[in-house]
């Protein structure tokens, strides 16, 4: 068979068929081709490096994340409810209850103003002020509020107050005003309320549950607070600032009048009613006075009292009451002291302040000087009189007395004895005043004549 490459292989000759798979040669069977389709291949091939070179192009991170998400979103759909499922129920349950309970925790709320008035045996008026200062605006539905003994092992509120509704933001006051409350355990109180006359700070805890509302969100924090207020502290500075005697005694046997003061070093006023305090001198009970409607706001309080004064006792014992006076007396003072004896509202005896007070003891000390001005005052009615007037008024020669004085005191000088036990005696026996004091005493023996 003849060849289109007999003499020369590199030549071609037009016509002869393009070689194939199957023989240099070509022929008629499938591996046949002609130009045009050299030319689509050419361009198929070209297509393929076109399609591989758009391919290997890089992606940048935001169509790498968004193709990312365009394929798998639905299991990212899924995985964010079971997240939420999971979440959200801790959020409500745990983190927000926890973040309310830290802030609440962290407050001091101070005690800084407030009354306790007792208006019978079973009931108290209270007000208290105190504050809140948090980080986060916030409602507070109100709460009941128990105030017990921090001591007491087992949790006894004596009586419970009611917040208000509270809207906090930052610092904020908070008001209680005359919540009128029954007492639930009268044996706490008493030992709370001795703390309270005793000590000069008393420890008063508060517990209750509050329901927080931060806006659509909701919490309960529960309340529970000790705080220390400023108390009466056995009421230091109780004196007797003036005592007149009343000559005729009154029909009720009443011969003493005069004011005190009841000093209240605390934050809180106390108001007791009508209270009524034994005077006496060592064991001796020497008198009975009433102060009426008690209500000591903080500071010191000159009150109003009268009462009786028991002179036959004061005579009877006149040796021992003296005896009792010593130290008072070489001070130049004489020592009253107090007992309670009876505390009585709208007639009503008021059990928990009396088994405090009727056990308790307070110290006044009165110069003697003073006591006598005060008692000659009774008899002069406060008017301005002179000694030699009045001693004028007696005798008619103060002269006379005046000698009789300046021979006493000369004759008490040599007495070593009298003068260690009574020295202030003898110092304020000259003078003006030790002419007044024998004055009085000659206008009351001429009298009985």
């Amino acid at each position: 068979m003849g060849s289109a490459f007999q003499e020369n292989i590199s030549h071609y000759e037009h016509g002869s068929p393009p070689a194939s798979i199957h023989g240099a040669g070509g022929g008629d069977g499938e591996g046949t081709s002609n130009t045009p389709q050299k030319h689509s291949d050419e361009a198929s091939s070209t297509d393929h490096v076109q399609d591989k070179a758009a391919v290997a192009s890089p992606l940048t991170k935001k169509q790498k994340f968004k193709r990312h998400c365009g394929r798998f979103w639905w299991w990212y759909l899924i995985g964010s409810i079971i997240l939420l499922a999971i979440l959200l129920p801790i959020l409500f349950l745990v983190i927000l209850p926890a973040i309310v309970q830290r802030i609440l925790d962290n407050q001091s709320m101070p005690v800084t103003a407030g009354a306790f008035v007792a208006i019978s045996s079973e009931k108290l008026n209270i007000s208290i002020t105190t504050s809140l200062d948090t980080p986060l605006p916030a409602d507070i539905s109100p709460v009941n509020l128990f105030m017990y003994n921090e001591r007491t092992p087992t949790f006894s509120p004596f009586v419970n107050i009611t917040l208000p509704q509270l809207h906090i933001d930052g610092e904020t006051q908070i008001v209680v005003t005359d919540q009128t409350v029954t007492i639930t355990n009268e044996t706490e109180l008493i030992s709370w309320f001795g703390d309270v006359f005793d000590q000069p700070k008393v420890t008063l805890s508060t517990r209750g549950e509050a329901p927080v509302h931060l806006g659509a969100l909701h919490s309960t924090a529960k309340i529970d607070k000790t705080v220390e207020v400023n108390s009466l502290n056995k009421l230091s500075g109780f004196a007797i600032e003036d005592l007149q005697l009343i000559l005729p005694a009154e029909a009720n046997g009443t011969n003493i009048q005069g004011t005190l003061n009841l000093p209240n070093w605390g934050a809180l006023t106390l108001g007791i009613g009508d209270l009524s305090l034994n005077l006496m001198s060592g064991d001796i009970r020497i008198g009975l006075i009433t102060i009426y409607n008690v209500l000591i706001p903080p500071g010191n309080n000159s009150r109003y009292f009268n009462g009786e004064l028991y002179i036959d006792v004061l005579l009877q014992n006149f040796g021992k009451i003296l005896s009792n006076q010593g130290d008072a007396l070489s001070n130049g003072q004489i020592q009253i002291d107090a007992t309670g004896n009876a505390t009585v509202v709208n007639g009503e005896h008021i059990g928990f302040i009396e088994a405090v007070l009727n056990k308790r003891r307070v110290t006044s000390t009165v110069p003697v000087m003073k006591l006598a001005s005060d008692l000659i005052s009774s008899f002069t009615n406060g008017s301005n009189i002179s000694i030699t007037d009045l001693l004028d008024d007696v005798v008619g020669n103060s002269t006379l007395i005046e000698d009789v004085l300046s021979h006493w005191n000369k004759t008490s000088s040599t007495n070593t004895k009298l003068r260690r036990s009574l020295p202030s005696i003898r110092r304020s026996i000259t003078g003006p005043a030790a002419s007044t004091l024998l004055k009085m005493g000659m206008k009351m023996g001429m009298g009985k004549h």
